[in-house]
């Protein structure tokens, strides 16, 4: 059985239904959630008003020993886009939450005054949360813990959810975060400081003999993928030297996709060497692909961190050009103690550097530092967004209203659809994956699209299409529906059609994130849609078909479509902003051209056909 938990904050009510029908249909976790808010929420609903619902939803996998089963999905309407706004993170909060018996906690209405809640097992409590009001979250981790039990496992926001900072994010425990699309604000605008969760159960599968035979062979072809070396070495990591390479990254805010000083400085070598002291790992993970650092010399030796995450480097040491490993993990640290997203404070920081340094501010900004790679300048303006002060409370809006606000500054905004742009330049290289900056449903993210025959440095014929640049094997061995398979890599496999990929990727990832695996490369390469649907099949006792599993993930991206338009988005929001278009971005000696609009419209129209969405109007190009 499929727990929902129902909260309504207004009237300080508890009930528990059984939503396993919505689950059979919708996979759970993100795609429960989806339906929920489409269902649930009105159209025009302002998301920080008692009228937006925020789930938590433990995919349906959490709490089994499948590898990586530890994802829960936070989904409500976003108050930074204004659209779909949802977030994962692993951890052990999920697997706490299926063990009391839950799985999934639907958040309505808005407290009166701050409160908390406790979930232990069957107990469900809501708190007074006056004397946690106000602390970071680290502290109100500390505090629910000293006072409830050490092994609480806590969802929390820190003051920039309290003040409604438009991406503040959802903190997991300590160094964890639901991060992206504003979740935390959602949280602050209900009074709602903290979900503490304490589970003592067990998940219990139906087909206990046929789930063991499923979890020996996920794991096997996890650890076995050939991912699987370099995930568990370098974690997200990874990728840091690949984009400087091919002069992807995102430095001072994408107007250079390179560095020299790269690898020496920043690079996954140097990390490894000075830095990472041990791996750690999610509930039921066997990639340990997260890292405790320890800062062994310098001015910062014994300062000890969690981390270093490729998205911390990019953010704050390309985009911001901080040079200092342990600096940046200072940064992601005030972000974690505030509850921010550490790529939208990034990038609304960004912005206001290089609208600072073109004379836009003047002097009505003292805050903002002039120069790139300026850490107390920085740190000084991450704590103002985070406490709405000076300059720090127009940015705490998000960049999209922020730059509204300053007149001449739009230029320098970078934003999809109101959410600022992660840690990769798409002129940098055009694939499956820059494509999905645009298409993805949460707007101007790079997590919801990604294909699982990636190579970053493989070659791209033409803007519509890839070489095959990972062994013919592995294509031949995905688990991949054979018709799409054909479509997409061609009989025999000799290209990658991008639209194409970015559709199915996009429908594999919802997969993923509904029944709470990890889109690390070794799961996300490893396991496809007939090995989901014979998991679920043994964990729920529902029969499904590798078809059925599709057009369920199909079904839950169109809900999320459906649910932008309903709120206003048009097919002209499909867009880089003109700096992509305009401007060659620096890359070593030379420079990677401008992105052309009209071939990117080309295959953005390519996209919707195969996705059979907005009619695919002719006239549009």
């Amino acid at each position: 059985m499929a727990k929902l938990v129902k909260i309504d904050l207004t009237n300080k009510k508890v009930d528990i239904e059984d939503v396993s029908h919505l689950q059979r249909d919708y996979l759970g976790g993100l795609g429960v959630n989806t339906k929920l808010l489409v269902d649930l929420t009105r159209p025009g609903a302002d998301p920080l008003g008692p009228e937006n619902i925020l789930t938590f939803g433990a995919g349906t996998f959490v709490g089994t020993l499948l590898p990586t089963a530890a994802r829960t999905e936070l989904t409500g309407k976003s108050p930074l886009s204004n659209r779909f706004g949802t977030s994962n993170s692993g951890g052990h909060w999920g697997a706490a939450l299926k063990f009391a018996g839950y799985s999934y906690v639907m958040l309505t209405g808005k407290s009166s005054a701050p409160v908390y809640i406790t979930i232990d097992n069957e107990q469900i409590k809501i708190e007074d949360a006056a004397h946690l009001w106000g602390m970071s979250t680290t502290d109100t981790v500390d505090r629910i813990r000293r006072e409830k039990g050490r092994d609480f496992q806590v969802a929390s926001i820190g003051p920039a959810g309290e003040k409604l900072v438009r991406f503040a994010s959802v903190q997991n425990n300590y160094h964890g975060s639901w991060g992206r699309t504003g979740m935390g604000a959602v949280m602050g605008s209900k009074n709602l400081k903290a979900v503490a969760v304490r589970g003592t159960g067990q998940v219990r599968v139906a087909d206990r003999r046929g789930f063991a035979g499923i979890m020996r062979e996920a794991f096997k072809k996890v650890v076995n993928h050939e991912s699987y070396g370099y995930t568990n070495r370098f974690g997200s990591m990874v990728v840091a030297d690949p984009y400087n390479k091919i002069g992807a990254l995102p430095g001072h805010n994408f107007t250079r996709g390179y560095f020299d000083d790269w690898v020496e400085t920043r690079g996954r070598g140097i990390f490894e060497s000075d830095y990472k002291e041990k791996d750690l790992a999610c509930f039921s993970c066997p990639i340990a692909c997260t890292h405790w650092t320890n800062v062994k010399g310098g001015k910062y030796k014994g300062y000890e961190n969690k981390g270093l995450e490729v998205s911390f480097t990019l953010e704050f040491g390309a985009k911001l050009g901080i040079k200092e490993i342990a600096e940046i993990l200072k940064c992601s640290e005030v972000c974690n103690l505030y509850g921010m997203d550490v790529i939208s404070a990034s990038g609304v920081i960004a912005f206001a550097i290089e609208a600072n340094q073109n004379g836009l501010l003047g002097k009505a900004a003292p805050e903002v530092p002039l120069a790139w790679g300026d850490f107390p300048g920085i740190i000084r303006l991450l704590e103002s967004i985070g406490q709405r002060k000076g300059i720090g409370d127009l940015l705490a809006e998000g960049i999209k209203i922020a730059s509204a606000n300053i007149p001449g500054s739009a230029k320098y905004a970078m934003h999809i659809k109101g959410v600022e742009i992660p840690v990769r330049d798409p002129r940098g290289k055009w694939d499956v994956w820059t494509l999905g900056y645009l298409t993805n449903t949460r707007c101007g993210d790079h997590l919801r699209t990604r294909s699982p025959a990636d190579n970053l440095l493989g070659k791209v014929r033409s803007y519509f299409e890839e070489e095959i640049s990972v062994p013919v094997e592995l294509i031949n061995d995905l688990d991949m529906p054979d018709n799409l398979k054909e479509e997409i890599f061609g009989a025999p496999p000799s290209k990658v059609d991008i639209p194409k990929m970015a559709v199915y990727a996009e429908d594999l990832i919802t997969i993923i994130n509904s029944t709470g695996l990890c889109i690390r490369p070794p799961v996300h390469r490893g396991l496809g849609p007939g090995f989901y649907a014979r998991a679920l099949a043994a964990v729920t006792g529902c029969p499904y078909t590798e078809q059925e599993v599709m057009k369920a993930a199909s079904d839950i991206w169109h809900l999320q479509h459906q649910f932008n338009v309903r709120e206003g988005e048009t097919i002209e929001e499909y867009a880089f902003p003109d700096r992509f278009y305009e401007e060659a971005l620096p890359f070593k000696s030379g420079s990677k051209p401008p992105l052309p609009r009209e071939i990117i419209t080309a295959v953005l129209q390519s996209y919707f056909k195969a996705r059979q969405i907005y009619g695919f109007v002719e006239n549009y190009l």
